[in-house]
C-alpha cells in the first residue's frame, strides 16, 4: 500500500509544474542543463524549509526531463520558492529571458524589457524569521532569528546594536573631517614637493 508520503508526492510532482509565469519547452534546453537546475532545486528546497518549525522537508522531488518539481515543508506547505534563486522556477525564468532575448533579434528596447520586466529569482522572499529593527538607510540593520536552523539571521558583520561606529564607513568619518584634512594636506604637500 502507498505511503501518504509517496501519494503526496506524486501529486505535487504532477500537479505542481514550473509554478513561474514562464514556460518553456523542456526540449529546448539540454538535458544536462536541466539534470544540473534539478540538482539545484532538490539542494535549494531543504534550505528554505529550514526556515519554518519543524524544519524538515516531506517531498523534494525535481523531473529534468519534464522540469516539473515538488517540494512540501514538514509544516504541510509548499513554500512559494519561484520567490528564491536557485531553484527551478528561477532557471526556467532565467532561460526564458534567454529565450526572449534571441527572439528580439537587433532590438535592443525589445531585449532589454525581456530582462527589466521580467526579474527572476530572490526579489523579495517571504522570511521566516523577521527584522528586529529596520533602518530606512543602509547604514545598520538588526535581524533577529525566530529559530536556530534559520538561515537568515542577519547581515554580516552586524549585531544586535545600532551603533554607526561599527560600520567602517562611519569610523572613517567619525573623527569630523580628519581624514580628509590628512588627504588634502598629504596632496597639497606632494604637489608642492613634485614642483
Amino acid at each position: 500500500m502507498p505511503s501518504i508520503r509517496s501519494i503526496l508526492a506524486a501529486a505535487v510532482v504532477f500537479v505542481s509544474a514550473v509554478r513561474a509565469d514562464y514556460v518553456i519547452q523542456p526540449d529546448s534546453v539540454s538535458l544536462t542543463d536541466r539534470t544540473n537546475w534539478c540538482a539545484s532545486e532538490t539542494s535549494t528546497c531543504p534550505l528554505i524549509c529550514q526556515q519554518t518549525p519543524p524544519g524538515t522537508t516531506l517531498v523534494n522531488d525535481c523531473d529534468p526531463k519534464t522540469l516539473t518539481y515538488g517540494c512540501i515543508c514538514g509544516d504541510q506547505k509548499q513554500p512559494n520558492v519561484s520567490e528564491y534563486s536557485l531553484t527551478l522556477p528561477y532557471f526556467v525564468c532565467q532561460e526564458w529571458g534567454n529565450q526572449c532575448v534571441k527572439a528580439c533579434g537587433q532590438d535592443n528596447g525589445c531585449a532589454s524589457s525581456c530582462r527589466e520586466d521580467h526579474p527572476c529569482g530572490a526579489l523579495h522572499p517571504t522570511l521566516a524569521n523577521k527584522t528586529a529593527s529596520a533602518s530606512s538607510s543602509a547604514t545598520a540593520t538588526s535581524a533577529t532569528a525566530t529559530d536556530s536552523n534559520a538561515i537568515y539571521t542577519g547581515l554580516a558583520g552586524s549585531s544586535d546594536s545600532n551603533n554607526d561606529n561599527d560600520n567602517a564607513a562611519f569610523r572613517l568619518g567619525a573623527n569630523d573631517g580628519l581624514f580628509g584634512f590628512v588627504i588634502l594636506a598629504a596632496s597639497v604637500s606632494l604637489g608642492v614637493f613634485l614642483l
